[in-house]
């Protein structure tokens, strides 16, 4: 009997309870062990938007985490990068010793610029350091269309896939216990980063067409919490903070309708844009409010799971808060239609089964150097 597959997961950026760069590591993770794969997750403790550290300290992280890795390398059979411009030396290494590599992309490097300002003027020693490590990869997968449009021309390679975030079917969906939440609520789960337009969702809450009886409850933590902090004043404002994954689908299942209305900060946003909470949001039969954006709206349009406003409106956020709050039956359409796309095509089941034909591809062409293997798309 032939053993079972084993893959290393590096993350440099270190997984937080209740963030969706946890969500999506567990899920993948849980996915490919379904399909038959040893999988070990190799993470730092102090990477990432979400911590406080210092730089040193992150960056003796990255140096850790990576040799703890690259010690290892011989027992696995492929090496699977949550996409960070510090993982070039494990890339390299792995390289060197025949190991294929798989990046896994969730966005572009102009990300770091926006998340974090100060770091804008080295944008070309990020691009050059993701382009070098997308360069040598086995196999590159990324979220969205736009993106894998975007990453064949960056890495000038045609060896990249699509596959998209979903949501975990099991604990996401229509039925399941009670929101701990009172009365009527829009939901808001996510990072309160710049790109998620917090803003922009404040100021809705300021605009005549928000019901003046429905709140807006928001579900995570991050370096743009001030502004939430100094919003609470507002009653119509409950932000409940970081919370266990477990409990947010009672939460979500309570809303009126989700929001997603992230926004294009320097052009973030304009290769597509697939979070976890629109997948979420649809699988517990909740209406999505999204921003006018590649993927996230043609998925909404399709499956008519919500309604589509321009990126950046706070007015047109309100009205179409009210429109669903004044349709409740439209409401409900809306969520039934998200949930069926969401258990048809997009759980978290589908996206494991896709990654493992992909990755089974990768390492079925023994003795070709990683940065030749061209596998047929999954």
């Amino acid at each position: 009997m032939s053993r079972p597959l084993r893959l290393a997961y590096l993350s440099l950026e270190t997984p937080r309870l209740g963030q969706a760069s946890q969500t999506h590591i567990d899920e993948i993770i849980a996915g490919l062990r379904d399909c038959g794969w040893q999988v070990e997750l190799f993470a730092t403790s102090s990477g990432g938007a979400s911590t406080r550290s210092s730089l040193l300290r992150r960056l003796l992280g990255y140096g850790r985490t990576q040799i703890e890795l690259g010690k290892r390398l011989p027992e696995f059979d492929v090496v699977f990068i949550r996409s960070h411009f510090m993982a070039l030396p494990l890339t390299l290494w792995a390289r060197w010793r025949s190991i294929p590599v798989v990046h896994e992309i969730n966005g572009t490097p102009a990300d770091i610029g926006v998340t974090y300002r100060w770091l804008k003027p080295l944008s070309p020693l990020f691009s050059w350091l993701y382009r070098t490590q997308y360069r040598r990869a086995a196999h590159l997968l990324a979220v969205t269309p736009g993106l894998v449009d975007w990453v064949k021309t960056f890495a000038g390679h045609d060896r990249v896939a699509l596959v998209s975030n979903g949501a975990n079917t099991e604990l996401f969906k229509p039925e399941g216990p009670s929101s701990p939440v009172q009365g009527r609520y829009v939901i808001f789960v996510g990072g309160l980063v710049a790109w998620h337009g917090i803003d922009t969702m404040l100021a809705a809450l300021k605009e005549q067409d928000w019901p003046a009886d429905l709140r807006l409850v928001i579900v995570g933590d991050g370096i743009e919490r001030g502004k939430v902090e100094q919003a609470l004043a507002n009653r119509k404002l409950l932000w409940l903070g970081r919370q266990p994954y477990d409990a947010v689908p009672a939460i979500v299942r309570g809303a009126l309708t989700s929001l997603c209305v992230i926004e294009n900060q320097d052009g973030r946003s304009a290769s597509g844009v697939a979070p976890l909470k629109l997948f979420e949001a649809m699988a517990c039969g909740v209406p999505v409010i999204a921003s006018d954006l590649p993927f996230q709206a043609e998925l909404v349009r399709q499956a008519e799971a919500g309604l589509v406003v321009p990126p950046a409106a706070a007015p047109a956020i309100a009205a179409a808060v009210k429109t669903l709050a004044d349709a409740p039956e439209r409401a409900r359409t809306l969520g039934r239609n998200g949930a069926a796309y969401v258990a048809r095509e997009a759980s978290w089941h589908h996206r494991g089964q896709e990654i493992d034909r992909l990755l089974r591809s990768v390492i079925s062409q023994p003795g070709v150097p990683a940065t030749d293997r061209t596998p047929p798309l999954p």
